[in-house]
């Protein structure tokens, strides 16, 4: 039961990097662009407020990816504690 729990937690986990991994990027491209307005004065086309709505938009997602990733970290880093005893 607790190797099927492992293997179950293994495969979420890396499915939740590589989503977290492309929100992260376009999280961080979106905070550098509120972060520092002055490149979006040089190039006119890029919106601010869609900018920010897009930053707000995905946080919640991140959080709770986050989270996922955590719990299934938390329980592939204790099975080996738990089965050594």
């Amino acid at each position: 039961m607790m190797i099927k729990l492992y293997l179950f937690s293994k495969k979420i986990h890396r499915v939740l990097v590589l989503i977290i991994t492309v929100i992260g990027v376009i999280m961080s491209i979106t905070g550098v662009l509120l972060k520092y307005t002055f490149i979006s004065t040089k190039f006119s086309f890029i919106d601010l407020g869609l900018v920010r709505f897009i930053h707000n938009s995905l946080s919640p997602f991140f959080v709770i990816i986050f989270f996922g990733m955590m719990i299934t970290g938390i329980i592939m880093y204790l099975f080996p504690l738990v089965r050594n005893k």
